[in-house]
């Protein structure tokens, strides 16, 4: 039996094996450039409660989640449950009076445009209160770049790691196609926590030495904290 001659048939193009990846992005000292003003509301509300002033290399050196602990560290001693209400209440009184001061981290919101251009997509996560974070990203003019705006409610989770469990779940993406860029062990040690992968940026709060101890790639501005996840998006 003789076949029908067919035509040359253009060639399909092999699937591509690349899988988009989701970048979650932390806020503050990450998108937010708000190191001072978190400096100044600690030592504003340390001033309330008779307590001395730190300097910003205090701060990045001794700065750890939960925060309490780090409270513990600076005043010598575990703060009662009345101390800790109080102390919080008051540092984030001066934060909101001081946070329309920020400014966005250099090179944004270029790299979210660049981010979702590429084929990606990306959502933010803070442990900042929800009911203040959403604002204050509306604020900026930066919503509409994110799937999702997430902060905390109460009771506040005291570590990052089921906060961020909990925004992927609603986010319904596989944490293997996660990347998270922060500026803090916590930010390491939660994207562990789920199996996604993690890229600290080291303009933030936390210092050099405290990031390098996590294992996880460390880059000194956003663009080329972006420029590695891009890497990993090329690898698929």
């Amino acid at each position: 039996m003789t076949l029908p001659h067919l035509p040359n048939l253009p060639k399909l193009p092999e699937p591509s094996r690349k899988a988009p990846l989701h970048l979650v992005w932390d806020w503050n000292g990450t998108v937010l450039n708000d190191f001072e003003i978190i400096l100044r509301s600690t030592n504003d509300s340390f001033g309330d409660h008779g307590v001395p002033p730190i300097t910003a290399d205090q701060y990045r050196t001794q700065i750890k989640m939960p925060i309490r602990a780090f409270y513990t560290d600076i005043l010598g001693h575990a703060p009662t449950d009345e101390e800790w209400e109080a102390m919080d209440a008051t540092f984030h009184d001066y934060y909101v009076a001081y946070e329309r001061q920020a400014r966005l981290s250099d090179g944004l919101p270029d790299l979210f445009r660049a981010w979702a251009g590429r084929g990606h997509s990306q959502s933010l996560l803070s442990m900042y209160h929800d009911d203040k974070l959403v604002p204050a990203v509306a604020h900026h003019g930066i919503a509409h770049h994110f799937a999702l705006v997430q902060g905390t409610k109460q009771p506040r989770p005291a570590r990052k790691a089921e906060h961020l469990a909990d925004h992927l779940r609603r986010l319904r993406v596989d944490p293997a196609t996660v990347v998270l860029i922060g500026d803090s062990p916590d930010d390491a040690a939660a994207a562990y926590s789920v199996g996604a992968r993690v890229v600290l940026y080291a303009g933030g709060f936390a210092a050099t030495s405290s990031l390098v101890a996590t294992g996880a790639p460390i880059a000194d501005t956003l663009a080329a904290a972006v420029a590695m996840i891009e890497e990993l998006a090329a690898e698929g």
